[in-house]
């Protein structure tokens, strides 16, 4: 039987349909598939983050260390040598970026700004993260929830710094000075916990100075020594290069015991200046949301830097000793230094 023509098939007509109709769909397809790699959690980021951790770390690429804290303080002295020590260990290129400034927050919201990537770390002390939280109560960042933990590198005491403009050889014969002209004598400062342990000085010893801030550690080193100011409290890798040149002393430490490295420095306590303690203490991160794989090479590459003899020495060399906590260790540590040094802000503030 003959197909009535309105039944009939055309297979050219459709043939043209379906084409059309394929077109259609791989233009589909690919403007799909373009916008699943465009968004972000998108598969090819996906991939392209994974890649990235397992190749990580990139030994072509640089590794940023930003310090909060100026050329020639402690924190970058250690920031150096722990760039020096990683590259040893890990043929890594690292360079060690600069910015202090309004009490260290000017370059912890630099860093806090950088990807979390593993080609950006923190290297700073216990003034950001233990003392300005107690300090300082509209700090722009929780230092126990906005960054990764990587390690902590050390810790040590202050020392008791006087310059030209005062007579004294000891604590004791300031304090003594100080009761007799309350407000004369000036204590530098040039972080909280600088400021903090003018203030402990003061209310521990019964005495009244004049707090004079600067923005760096080389600033307030470099007052102290031209006789602007009289006492400063500083770690001993900051004040090194003053003591050579005879116009800087130290003459107490902040520690409870005399440190190893500094046997002829008497403690505050033994000056007669009460229970006066403080330490200081210095830690790596990362920028917060950084993947746990990336967190932890880091963290097996920087305790291999800290062994090597090198950076033990310089250590040694300024009166340091190593602090070898990691990850939550390290943010619970930091976690008690805050309760400890709210304590003491509480129990110093009726004396204010």
């Amino acid at each position: 039987m003959t197909p009535n023509r309105d039944e009939a098939h055309h297979p050219e007509e459709e043939t043209d349909e379906m084409k059309q109709m394929h077109r259609a769909r791989r233009t589909l397809l690919g403007a799909l598939g373009a916008l699943a790699m465009a968004v972000p959690g998108g598969p090819a980021q996906a991939q392209a983050q994974a890649q990235a951790q397992a190749a990580y770390p990139d030994r072509a690429r640089p590794i940023r260390i930003i310090t909060p804290s100026g050329a020639g303080s402690i924190v970058d002295l250690l920031a150096r040598a722990q760039a020096k020590a990683m590259a040893d260990v890990a043929g890594l290129n690292v360079v060690v970026d600069n910015r202090p400034g309004a009490e260290l927050v000017l370059g912890i919201q630099t860093f806090m700004n950088s990807p979390a990537d593993g080609y950006t770390m923190l290297v700073t002390s216990s003034s950001s993260h233990a003392i300005n939280p107690v300090l300082m109560p509209k700090l722009p960042y929780d230092p126990l929830t906005d960054f990764a933990a990587l390690t902590g590198i050390a810790k040590g005491s202050l020392i008791m710094n006087l310059g030209p403009s005062t007579p004294f050889r000891s604590a004791g014969e300031l304090v003594a000075a100080a009761k007799a002209s309350p407000g004369k004598y000036t204590c530098g400062s040039a972080s909280t916990t600088t400021r903090l342990a003018c203030e402990l000085f003061e209310t521990t010893a019964r005495v009244k100075t004049l707090n004079v801030p600067y923005k760096t550690v080389a600033a307030a080193m470099t007052a102290l020594a031209a006789g602007e100011t009289d006492l400063f409290f500083i770690d001993l890798g900051s004040s090194r290069a003053q003591w050579q040149s005879g116009r800087v002393r130290g003459v107490a430490t902040t520690s409870p015991t005399r440190p190893s490295m500094l046997p002829e420095i008497p403690t505050m306590q033994e000056q007669g200046v009460g229970d006066y303690e403080v330490t200081a203490w210095f830690a790596a991160y990362f920028p917060r949301n950084t993947p746990p794989k990336i967190v932890h090479a880091m963290q097996k590459i920087l305790a291999e830097a800290h062994r090597t003899a090198a950076f033990s020495e310089m250590l040694d060399a300024n009166a340091l000793e190593p602090l070898p906590l990691a990850g939550d260790a390290l943010i619970e540590m930091n976690r008690k230094e805050i309760d400890k040094w709210k304590r003491v802000v509480q129990q110093q503030s009726p004396a204010r």
